[in-house]
């Protein structure tokens, strides 16, 4: 039985989320050992140096598997010709990923000392902050490849962000916009995504096709929540509505 394009989409997913995740237990173990918490500054060169090479083959992969996707999702939705070249997204320049390094590593630790945290509580504090930037860090290849692919092939309308199975209120309320539709307007815009995220984002070809994910359940969610509200009143509206969900 061929897949359906939603079927292909949450395999993707599946495959970027368990593929960050390995990316960031080999950046956790070099945090371990390469990162001593009483010479925070004196060891950090080093250590960054084995992570950006552990965010750069993965970063790799997540760009090949996103290409991969992208052509099997295009099939899966009967859209065969005029296929763009992909766009695979590159590495991160050295010095933004070290300063994310940096500020997920010795200044959170630095900070959490002085807010009066153990050893063990700041060197934890950490080790969590730069283990989900990586995901972040890593997952973007993959995002990037889709987002730039889709910005070149002259038959997708957009792209759309599909969440995992239970996204925070803000990853949510991203994905009821449905999708991100070209335009000069949006041709220079991005998506955020935040450390941890575990969301991907999908091509759209035709307004009729079904959103990916759950976004019509969270496009209802926030129709119903924020009736009459704007701004952080309806932004807040909505986080309650799906906490409540919980």
């Amino acid at each position: 039985m061929v897949p359906t394009a939603a079927q292909v989409a949450d395999e993707y997913r599946r495959l970027q989320s368990q593929l960050s995740a390995d990316a960031a237990a080999r950046v956790t173990l070099a945090y371990e050992t390469l990162l001593d918490p009483q010479r925070l500054d004196a060891t950090f060169p080093a250590y960054a140096r084995v992570v950006a090479e552990i965010v750069a083959d993965a970063r790799w992969v997540s760009a090949l598997t996103a290409g991969a996707f992208y052509l099997t999702h295009r099939e899966s939705l009967r859209v065969v010709d005029e296929v763009p070249a992909l766009a695979y997204a590159g590495d991160i320049p050295y010095a933004r990923l070290a300063t994310s390094l940096l500020v997920t590593g010795p200044v959170t630790v630095k900070r959490a000392t002085a807010d009066g945290d153990s050893p063990a509580q700041a060197a934890a504090r950490g080790r969590s902050a730069t283990a989900r930037a990586t995901i972040r860090h890593v997952t973007n290849a993959g995002r990037e490849t889709i987002r730039d692919t889709s910005r070149r092939d002259r038959l997708a309308l957009g792209f759309a962000r599909v969440t995992d199975g239970d996204p925070c209120y803000f990853c949510a309320m991203l994905a009821s916009r449905g999708p991100i539709y070209k335009s000069a307007k949006t041709a220079g815009a991005d998506d955020p995504y935040h450390d941890g995220c575990g969301c991907v984002v999908a091509p759209v070809y035709r307004r009729s096709d079904p959103w990916p994910g759950a976004a019509r359940e969270y496009a209802a969610i926030w129709k119903g929540a924020t009736a009459g509200l704007s701004g952080p009143d309806a932004i807040n509206a909505f986080r309650r509505a799906m906490e409540a969900r919980s």
